[in-house]
């Protein structure tokens, strides 16, 4: 710290001259004058700068403003919360939305089809530049989704993004994932049980990484069980899991809970896509979960929960994020688009070829024959 004074002494003496002892008398000396001193300026301090915030503040800031804006249907103000060349990829949209103006406009067409759409995250995971956010959201299908025209009808469904940030707190990648299946049924174009509407988290639980190596053993062993499934090696594959594993397919109407419940899934994967690979994207220890970005590929060559094989080539994006206990698996959550998983293999129409919910046939009416898993 600079410290800047001033001081300023100044001192009168007069002395008068000495003479003769005849001469005339002595004129009296003038008193001194007592040297004075200013009072001294205080001292000058550089302005104190202000520390500047963290990337997880600055990520906390964006995420709490972004759900703000959704709430608000502010396409604008969500676009902003992006970098200049951010993107956003949705898993089974035909295109990505890159810059401002193209995500702005994606947010525009959202609630235009959705009126009272609102969202609340539930879960949030940070691990250095990336945080992913689990979210629910509600609201009506009152416009154009898909070239289906409005239903009226209540929807919501469960999602994930994952996000990358810039050392300023902006978005520079953005990737979603959730179930077009979901909000399908729930407006009567398919007749899969549809999952519930549900009920928005009043407050986000937040996990942050803390680098331990427990993460990483986390990590290597669904990497291990990854591996087994592919290999069909269905003992090594149960015994990464607890007894009381539950999962929970958001593509499916309800939770698969236990071992057996687990194995029938084994046996519906490695009979129906017995060719499945699985490509890694991205894969985070972060605390006590595993977030699992993945791209997997197979060919539908035999029934696959009720739906004979149509021999047709897949790829379906999706996000895992799983909870360790004890090095074994407790419970899991998977986030992947159903209805583009559906549309792939022929049995459900791609965007823009859909009919209104009144006049629509079941999109999956082989899977909701209880005799369609016989027929050939």
């Amino acid at each position: 710290m600079r410290k800047v004074s001033f001081a300023l002494a100044i001192g009168f003496v007069l002395v008068a001259c000495g003479g003769e002892e005849n001469s005339a008398p002595k004129t009296p000396e003038a008193p001194a004058v007592a040297a004075t001193t200013p009072p001294t300026a205080p001292p000058v301090e550089a302005p104190k700068e202000e520390p500047k915030a963290s990337l997880a503040e600055l990520q906390q800031k964006t995420l709490k403003g972004m759900t703000a804006a959704t709430n608000a249907h502010d396409a604008k103000a969500l676009a902003g919360f992006y970098a200049e060349g951010g993107v956003v990829k949705i898993a089974g949209a035909p295109a990505d939305a890159s810059g401002r103006e193209a995500i702005a406009q994606s947010y525009g067409k959202l609630f235009e089809a959705f009126k009272d759409y609102t969202t609340a995250p539930s879960r949030v995971f940070v691990k250095g530049d990336v945080v992913v956010v689990e979210w629910a959201f509600n609201g009506t299908h009152t416009g154009d989704l898909w070239g289906i025209k409005a239903s009226e009808k209540k929807v919501g469904a469960q999602g994930v993004d994952v996000l990358w940030f810039t050392p300023e707190g902006q978005i520079k990648e953005h990737h979603v994932y959730y179930d077009g299946g979901t909000i399908l049924s729930q407006i009567g174009l398919s007749k899969q049980k549809a999952r519930p509407i549900p009920t928005l988290a009043s407050n986000a639980e937040v996990v942050t990484s803390s680098g331990a190596p427990e993460e990483t053993k986390n990590v290597e062993a669904l990497s291990a069980m990854g591996a087994a499934m592919e290999a069909k090696k269905e003992a090594d594959w149960l015994a990464a899991m607890s007894d009381t594993v539950e999962w929970d397919d958001m593509t499916q109407p309800q939770t698969s809970k236990g071992k057996a419940e687990a194995k029938k899934f084994f046996k519906a994967m490695t009979t129906g896509f017995p060719d499945a690979k699985t490509t890694v994207v991205n894969a985070w220890g972060i605390g006590d979960f595993v977030v699992h970005e993945t791209t997997w590929t197979g060919t539908h060559k035999g029934a696959f929960f009720g739906i004979p094989a149509t021999k047709k080539s897949v790829t379906v994006k999706s996000v895992d994020i799983i909870q360790y206990k004890d090095a074994k698996l407790t419970k899991g959550a998977s986030y992947s688009n159903g209805a583009d998983f559906m549309q792939q293999l022929g049995l459900m129409p791609k965007p823009g070829e859909a009919k209104p919910a009144a006049d629509a046939k079941p999109a999956d009416a082989k899977a909701a024959d209880p005799k369609a898993a016989t027929k050939k």
